[in-house]
């Protein structure tokens, strides 16, 4: 059985419980000086193919996330948009054809070939942050209001306001929903934010058919937010995982269905605990990393060792595609 098995970096960070105001002059905490709040939110989809006299058979993950930061209003003070698309074809015979690609669309940069098809010159990166800009300032209650009009069957919602449609052509919806969720998982932070960023690293792994099993793709997509001070200090932090499996049968048909909900969505259904050795879920094992990473600097948590006493308390989960995200997010943040 031919394997193939990629790693890139995709994340995203985004879970700080701890919130401290700032002093007044009479020492007292300034409940409303600790106004921001930050979050990352993603929408899933998927996209699989049996195979055909033509075509052997095909599976698409799309993930795509938004990270941002809002103030006491709930308006929009950063944001940053990307998507992990991956693809895997197989062949006739159920074997991988070709690698997988695990760029995210903005890492892939003017590579993308969104430019030419855009009909405003605009690359899909350019999109992303014409649109993320457009954001800022508002409201997820004003950001869902943005008209939009079909364009076809695969672009249902494309941007009818004039401003927002000389600089974005595709279809936002996904993006609308996925600021949502941010919104929702937004955590107060410590201190005002300077900056936010977005890292994403994503893992992923293709199984040829083998004898009575079918061939598989497989993808993780690790996604971080980060909010920075103007010291490089993080003042929050959210982290999730997107973990999609396609499976085909020996003849190359779909096999059941794989579901669109994080590991931090998925709760206590994920079944992290019993086997974390210290009884924490997932999802309490990402939100304990981001408390840990709040009131650190860039380089403290940079230099971590594997065998830190604080983080093996609470996290038991391979620490690398967090580290890797959280490079990203703090070269990303903006």
């Amino acid at each position: 059985m031919k394997k193939f098995i990629a790693l890139a970096l995709t994340a995203a960070l985004a879970i700080s419980m701890v919130a401290c105001g700032a002093k007044n002059d009479g020492g007292e905490d300034n409940k409303d000086e600790a106004a921001y709040k930050t979050g990352v939110g993603a929408v899933i989809s998927v996209k699989a193919t049996d195979e055909t006299a033509e075509k052997g058979s095909y599976a698409q993950v799309d993930t795509k996330i938004v990270a941002a930061s809002f103030d006491a209003e709930g308006k929009v003070v950063s944001a940053t948009i990307d998507v992990a698309q991956n693809q895997a074809q197989f062949n006739a015979e159920g074997k991988l054809d070709g690698e997988i690609d695990l760029r995210t669309k903005n890492e892939k940069g003017d590579n993308y070939g969104m430019k030419a098809a855009s009909g405003i010159g605009k690359e899909m990166y350019e999109q992303h942050q014409a649109l993320a800009e457009y954001f800022v300032g508002k409201t997820v209650e004003e950001i869902k209001a943005i008209p939009t009009q079909a364009k076809d069957d695969n672009h249902p919602a494309v941007p009818a306001d004039e401003d927002l449609k000389a600089s974005v052509t595709i279809t936002i919806q996904d993006y609308v929903a996925a600021i949502e969720k941010a919104y929702k998982n937004a955590v107060p932070t410590s201190a005002p934010v300077a900056k936010t960023g977005l890292g994403i690293v994503v893992n992923g792994t293709a199984k040829d058919e083998d004898g009575d099993k079918g061939a598989s793709a497989k993808f993780d997509t690790t996604f971080m937010v980060v909010a920075l001070d103007e010291k490089d200090t993080v003042v929050g932090a959210q982290v999730d995982i997107a973990e999609q499996e396609v499976k085909f049968d020996v003849n190359g048909a779909v096999e059941g269905e794989t579901a669109l909900e994080t590991k931090n969505e998925k709760g206590d259904n994920y079944g992290m605990k019993a086997a974390s050795g210290i009884g924490k879920e997932m999802y309490e094992q990402h939100q304990a990393f981001a408390e840990w990473m709040v009131g650190k600097t860039v380089s403290d948590i940079s230099g971590v060792k594997e065998d830190d006493e604080d983080l093996k308390a609470s996290i038991t989960v391979n620490m690398t595609s967090y580290m890797e995200a959280f490079g990203k997010a703090v070269k990303n943040a903006k």
